[in-house]
């Protein structure tokens, strides 16, 4: 893997039957890169998220990602547990928060992974179990902190304003040591002020936990605001990669998104 990479996709297939979700994608993230994933509804960018994750395994193609020692690890032959264990956490276009459960307890589950103590030590109450439950939920509270979210810290998820709660799911991706944040349309829902504290969020985010984040959005104000770079793909294959101004002027990609290239009323 080329050490600039944190990420590398190459030749990325995924098909269910005869349909083709995805065809011959490649595309790389860069470390520390806010990087956007674009296209019209069904052009596979859920697709691409499920292979990278491997809630799906890919058909064909390789998914490569940056190990700690810098050496490359082949994300097809990992379980979906294992690929959060190396640092690649997500979101969901819908809400996935515990609604039983307070925020602050939403945060501790999403940090179970980083206990260390053995069963037998989480059997007995072992000094070293309160040890690590202390670090966890300092640490749970250092997060809701960060997303101002220290006021909602006891509530309930249930009954709390969509906004906070899709904080509350992108707050739980920073319990997991995240080298890559994959966020799967995080505006969807919310109005002009909350995109606005999102872009916000999302750049605070890189600069403080020092991670990469990909980004499904179909709102393009956001896109082109916050991203580095750009991917645009329709029906499942590339149809440019660029800088935000780069891919405004892109022919294919206005075609794609407007029908015909370049054509005013």
């Amino acid at each position: 893997m080329k050490a600039d990479s944190v990420l590398r996709i190459q030749d990325l297939c995924m098909y269910f039957g005869g349909v083709k979700a995805v065809d011959g994608l490649s595309f790389e993230v860069k470390p520390g890169e806010i990087f956007g994933l674009i296209g019209p509804n069904g052009a596979g960018k859920t697709t691409v998220f499920n292979c990278i994750t491997q809630f799906y395994k890919p058909t064909s193609g390789q998914l490569l990602f940056q190990g700690e020692a810098g050496g490359e690890i082949d994300l097809c032959k990992k379980k979906v547990h294992e690929v959060i264990d190396l640092g690649i956490v997500r979101t969901f276009q819908n809400v996935e928060v515990i609604r039983e459960l307070t925020v602050l307890e939403n945060l501790l589950i999403a940090g179970h992974r980083q206990f260390q103590a053995s069963l037998a030590t989480q059997a007995l109450h072992l000094p070293r179990l309160k040890r690590e439950e202390k670090r966890i939920r300092e640490k749970a509270e250092k997060v809701l902190g960060f997303m101002d979210l220290m006021l909602y810290r006891d509530r309930y998820a249930y009954g709390l304003p969509y906004g906070i709660l899709k904080k509350i799911e992108i707050a739980r991706t920073l319990m997991a040591e995240p080298k890559l944040i994959i966020l799967d349309e995080p505006a969807a829902g919310l109005n002009d002020t909350e995109t606005a504290e999102l872009a916000g969020l999302i750049r605070r985010i890189r600069q403080e936990y020092q991670c990469a984040v990909l980004l499904v959005e179909h709102d393009m104000g956001l896109v082109m605001d916050v991203c580095d770079r750009i991917c645009a793909i329709s029906f499942g294959k590339l149809l440019a990669i660029g800088t935000p101004e780069e891919i405004q002027a892109n022919e294919d990609v206005r075609t794609a998104y407007l029908g015909h290239p370049g054509k005013e009323d």
